[in-house]
Protein backbone atom coordinates (compact mmCIF):
# COMPACT_ATOMS: atom_id res chain seq x y z
CA UNK A 1 0.00 0.00 0.00
CA UNK A 2 2.74 2.20 0.50
CA UNK A 3 4.50 1.45 -2.52
CA UNK A 4 1.30 2.82 -4.18
CA UNK A 5 0.91 5.39 -2.05
CA UNK A 6 4.43 6.78 -2.73
CA UNK A 7 4.07 6.30 -6.40
CA UNK A 8 1.05 8.25 -6.65
CA UNK A 9 2.76 10.84 -4.90
CA UNK A 10 5.89 10.68 -7.42
CA UNK A 11 3.60 10.52 -9.89
CA UNK A 12 1.48 13.90 -8.94
CA UNK A 13 5.08 15.66 -7.84
CA UNK A 14 6.43 14.87 -11.85
CA UNK A 15 3.12 16.29 -13.60
CA UNK A 16 3.31 19.32 -11.44
CA UNK A 17 6.87 20.10 -12.19
CA UNK A 18 6.43 19.11 -15.95
CA UNK A 19 3.23 21.49 -15.97
CA UNK A 20 5.32 24.28 -14.18
CA UNK A 21 8.03 23.96 -16.93
CA UNK A 22 6.31 24.07 -19.77
CA UNK A 23 4.20 27.13 -18.62
CA UNK A 24 6.18 30.14 -19.87
CA UNK A 25 6.94 32.58 -16.78
CA UNK A 26 5.62 35.91 -16.65
CA UNK A 27 9.10 37.32 -17.81
CA UNK A 28 8.74 35.07 -21.34
CA UNK A 29 5.38 36.19 -21.22
CA UNK A 30 6.28 39.90 -20.99
CA UNK A 31 9.20 39.29 -23.67
CA UNK A 32 7.23 37.48 -26.20
CA UNK A 33 4.27 40.33 -25.66
CA UNK A 34 6.81 43.26 -26.55
CA UNK A 35 8.55 41.06 -29.88
CA UNK A 36 4.82 40.48 -30.97
CA UNK A 37 4.04 44.37 -30.30
CA UNK A 38 7.93 45.75 -31.95
CA UNK A 39 7.20 47.78 -35.19
CA UNK A 40 8.70 45.29 -38.21
CA UNK A 41 12.31 45.93 -39.59
CA UNK A 42 12.09 48.91 -42.02
CA UNK A 43 11.89 48.59 -45.74
CA UNK A 44 16.04 48.56 -46.91
CA UNK A 45 16.34 51.69 -49.00
CA UNK A 46 18.04 51.22 -52.35
CA UNK A 47 19.21 54.44 -54.21
CA UNK A 48 18.07 54.34 -58.13
CA UNK A 49 17.63 56.42 -60.96
CA UNK A 50 15.57 56.26 -63.94
CA UNK A 51 16.42 55.60 -67.10
CA UNK A 52 14.15 55.66 -70.40
CA UNK A 53 13.60 52.50 -71.27
CA UNK A 54 15.05 52.97 -74.68
CA UNK A 55 18.25 54.58 -73.23
CA UNK A 56 18.60 51.63 -70.96
CA UNK A 57 17.76 49.75 -74.06
CA UNK A 58 20.57 51.72 -76.32
CA UNK A 59 19.01 52.76 -79.07
CA UNK A 60 17.96 48.86 -79.81
CA UNK A 61 14.42 49.31 -79.65
CA UNK A 62 12.39 50.49 -82.75
CA UNK A 63 9.86 51.67 -81.27
CA UNK A 64 9.42 53.78 -77.99
CA UNK A 65 7.80 52.69 -74.82
CA UNK A 66 6.51 54.96 -71.94
CA UNK A 67 8.43 53.02 -69.08
CA UNK A 68 11.41 54.61 -66.90
CA UNK A 69 13.47 51.72 -65.43
CA UNK A 70 14.73 51.96 -61.85
CA UNK A 71 18.61 51.08 -62.67
CA UNK A 72 20.84 50.93 -58.84
CA UNK A 73 23.04 54.05 -59.26
CA UNK A 74 25.96 52.14 -59.27
CA UNK A 75 25.18 50.09 -62.57
CA UNK A 76 26.21 51.48 -66.32
CA UNK A 77 24.95 50.45 -69.73
CA UNK A 78 27.78 47.59 -70.35
CA UNK A 79 29.52 45.69 -73.79
CA UNK A 80 28.54 42.28 -72.95
CA UNK A 81 27.44 41.38 -76.12
CA UNK A 82 24.24 39.22 -76.84
CA UNK A 83 21.93 40.25 -80.47
CA UNK A 84 19.03 42.06 -79.52
CA UNK A 85 19.98 42.58 -75.30
CA UNK A 86 21.24 44.94 -73.38
CA UNK A 87 23.37 44.46 -70.15
CA UNK A 88 23.94 47.23 -66.87
CA UNK A 89 25.93 46.67 -64.35
CA UNK A 90 28.81 47.86 -62.23
CA UNK A 91 31.75 48.39 -64.61
CA UNK A 92 34.38 46.96 -62.67
CA UNK A 93 32.38 43.93 -63.02
CA UNK A 94 31.48 44.72 -66.61
CA UNK A 95 35.42 43.97 -67.91
CA UNK A 96 35.23 40.04 -66.72
CA UNK A 97 31.46 39.52 -67.63
CA UNK A 98 29.93 37.90 -70.52
CA UNK A 99 26.36 37.11 -71.13
CA UNK A 100 27.28 33.76 -70.24
CA UNK A 101 28.99 33.94 -67.08
CA UNK A 102 26.79 37.70 -65.15
CA UNK A 103 28.29 39.32 -62.06
CA UNK A 104 26.01 37.47 -59.31
CA UNK A 105 27.94 38.75 -56.64
CA UNK A 106 26.74 42.74 -57.18
CA UNK A 107 24.02 42.04 -59.71
CA UNK A 108 22.84 43.40 -62.84
CA UNK A 109 20.13 44.08 -65.19
CA UNK A 110 19.35 43.67 -68.82
CA UNK A 111 16.86 43.98 -71.41
CA UNK A 112 16.12 42.44 -74.59
CA UNK A 113 13.31 42.12 -76.96
CA UNK A 114 14.53 38.86 -77.82
CA UNK A 115 11.72 36.48 -76.65
CA UNK A 116 8.80 33.76 -77.36
CA UNK A 117 6.95 35.54 -74.96
CA UNK A 118 3.59 37.22 -77.14
CA UNK A 119 1.21 39.26 -76.16
CA UNK A 120 -2.85 38.55 -76.51
CA UNK A 121 -4.49 41.23 -76.44
CA UNK A 122 -8.32 39.71 -76.59
CA UNK A 123 -7.79 37.41 -73.84
CA UNK A 124 -5.70 39.83 -71.42
CA UNK A 125 -2.74 36.94 -71.32
CA UNK A 126 1.12 36.71 -72.24
CA UNK A 127 1.32 33.28 -73.57
CA UNK A 128 4.58 31.54 -72.54
CA UNK A 129 4.45 33.05 -69.28
CA UNK A 130 1.41 33.92 -67.26
CA UNK A 131 -1.17 31.08 -69.27
CA UNK A 132 -2.53 28.68 -66.82
CA UNK A 133 0.54 26.38 -68.55
CA UNK A 134 2.89 28.26 -68.38
CA UNK A 135 2.77 29.17 -64.91
CA UNK A 136 2.46 25.30 -64.15
CA UNK A 137 5.58 24.53 -65.84
CA UNK A 138 6.98 27.44 -63.57
CA UNK A 139 5.35 26.10 -60.26
CA UNK A 140 7.47 22.69 -60.61
CA UNK A 141 10.40 25.24 -61.27
CA UNK A 142 10.19 27.70 -58.71
CA UNK A 143 8.54 28.70 -55.27
CA UNK A 144 6.67 31.74 -53.78
CA UNK A 145 5.80 32.87 -57.32
CA UNK A 146 4.20 35.82 -57.46
CA UNK A 147 2.46 37.35 -60.30
CA UNK A 148 1.36 40.61 -60.68
CA UNK A 149 -0.36 41.83 -64.09
CA UNK A 150 -1.10 45.12 -65.26
CA UNK A 151 -3.90 45.57 -67.91
CA UNK A 152 -5.31 49.00 -67.12
CA UNK A 153 -2.67 50.73 -68.42
CA UNK A 154 -1.22 51.96 -71.86
CA UNK A 155 1.37 49.15 -72.29
CA UNK A 156 -0.38 45.82 -70.76
CA UNK A 157 2.89 44.00 -68.59
CA UNK A 158 3.15 41.27 -65.98
CA UNK A 159 6.11 41.15 -63.19
CA UNK A 160 7.21 38.10 -62.02
CA UNK A 161 9.38 37.18 -58.60
CA UNK A 162 10.16 34.12 -57.57
CA UNK A 163 13.01 31.73 -55.92
CA UNK A 164 14.77 29.61 -58.12
CA UNK A 165 14.37 25.72 -57.37
CA UNK A 166 17.77 25.48 -59.25
CA UNK A 167 19.58 28.26 -57.34
CA UNK A 168 18.11 28.76 -54.06
CA UNK A 169 17.79 32.52 -54.94
CA UNK A 170 14.78 35.12 -55.92
CA UNK A 171 14.32 36.03 -59.50
CA UNK A 172 12.11 38.77 -60.95
CA UNK A 173 11.62 39.54 -64.59
CA UNK A 174 8.70 41.46 -66.38
CA UNK A 175 7.05 41.02 -69.83
CA UNK A 176 5.71 43.85 -70.87
CA UNK A 177 3.30 44.91 -74.59
CA UNK A 178 4.91 46.97 -77.19
CA UNK A 179 1.76 47.54 -78.89
CA UNK A 180 3.29 46.23 -82.22
CA UNK A 181 1.39 43.55 -82.93
CA UNK A 182 2.25 40.69 -80.32
CA UNK A 183 5.45 41.30 -79.32
CA UNK A 184 6.91 42.11 -75.86
CA UNK A 185 9.64 43.68 -74.27
CA UNK A 186 11.42 41.55 -71.54
CA UNK A 187 13.42 42.56 -68.63
CA UNK A 188 15.13 40.61 -66.05
CA UNK A 189 16.84 42.03 -62.70
CA UNK A 190 19.54 40.07 -60.29
CA UNK A 191 19.98 41.26 -56.80
CA UNK A 192 23.27 41.28 -55.37
CA UNK A 193 24.49 38.48 -53.69
CA UNK A 194 20.87 36.89 -54.50
CA UNK A 195 19.04 39.67 -51.19
CA UNK A 196 15.68 39.48 -51.66
CA UNK A 197 15.22 42.45 -49.46
CA UNK A 198 17.07 44.30 -52.30
CA UNK A 199 15.19 42.93 -55.33
CA UNK A 200 12.19 43.77 -53.75
CA UNK A 201 12.81 47.30 -53.11
CA UNK A 202 13.86 47.58 -56.76
CA UNK A 203 10.79 45.29 -58.22
CA UNK A 204 8.70 47.60 -56.29
CA UNK A 205 9.67 50.47 -57.81
CA UNK A 206 9.34 48.93 -60.95
CA UNK A 207 5.79 48.51 -60.49
CA UNK A 208 5.17 51.63 -59.55
CA UNK A 209 6.76 52.87 -63.02
CA UNK A 210 4.39 50.86 -65.20
CA UNK A 211 1.83 53.59 -65.72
Amino acid sequence: MKSILFAASLAITTATAAAAAAAPSASAKASAKAAASAPAPAAVQVQTRDVPVNDFMQGRLPFVLPLNVPVPVEYQQSKVKKIGYSYWMRPEDAVNATAAALPTRNGYMYGSTATNVTYDASHHVFYGINDPGSLNKLRGAATNIQVKEFYDVKNPAVMISMISGTTGQPAYFMYMATGKKNETFFLSYRAPDGRKDIGDAVWAKMAAAIK
